[in-house]
């Protein structure tokens, strides 16, 4: 994780737990954000300093922490600029898989399907209705099992538990066909997300055609 994106996460739970009634210790800032202790602790004393941060005493040893307006604008600062670099993405990856499913479209394929969680998935979905494939995520077994015998049917794997794809130069296209081996797929039918986002194996999977 990206340590100014690890940072907004904890501001902006400190920002919505401040108002809470109840004291929140560290462990719970740590549990809401989902950093460890450790980095939460460290967090805080860096927020401290740089005077993002004010702590109150509650009674005894208790604290509560609170946003203070130079953090308030950290939040906002950073929230826009990884807002704006989200919708510079997301323009970029359209483009890619647009042109990726206008290739399918071309080779004779009839539908995509999408496996593996992805927030990308809106874009395979707009793509596959502006050029007339069906689009399909995650389905059940049985539907899996039909789709994988056909053979207009094109599956892209989001994230797959036994890949872990490497340098697109080195690895690309083994592990493509790792995945689509595991699916029981030809590797001229299927390909990783990843080797579409970065170009490394788009042509060659399109190669083939649909059979």
């Amino acid at each position: 994780m990206n340590p100014s994106d690890t940072e907004l996460q904890l501001l902006e739970t400190i920002y919505s737990k401040q108002g809470a009634p109840e004291v929140l210790s560290q462990r719970d800032l740590a549990g809401a954000s989902g950093l460890s202790l450790g980095m939460t602790n460290a967090l805080i004393k860096r927020f401290i300093e740089r005077g993002w941060i004010k702590l109150t005493h509650i009674s005894g040893r208790s604290l509560k922490y609170i946003l203070t307006s130079d953090g308030m604008e950290e939040v906002l600062r950073r929230s826009i600029s990884f807002f704006t670099r989200a919708v510079r993405s997301a323009s970029l990856y359209r483009d890619k898989i647009d042109a990726f499913v206008m290739g399918l479209a071309k080779a004779g394929f009839a539908a995509v399907v999408l496996e593996g969680p992805a927030e990308l998935d809106f874009l395979f979905d707009y793509s596959c209705e502006r050029h007339g494939l069906e689009f399909v995520k995650n389905p059940g077994e049985a539907r899996r099992l039909a789709l994988v015998a056909r053979e207009d049917v094109y599956f892209v794997i989001a994230r797959f538990p036994e890949v872990s794809p490497s340098d697109c130069d080195e690895g690309g296209a083994f592990s493509s066909s790792l995945a689509c081996a595991a699916l029981g797929k030809a590797a001229a039918s299927c390909a990783l997300l990843t080797d579409i986002l970065f170009d490394c194996a788009a042509e060659k999977q399109l190669s083939e055609g649909a059979g």
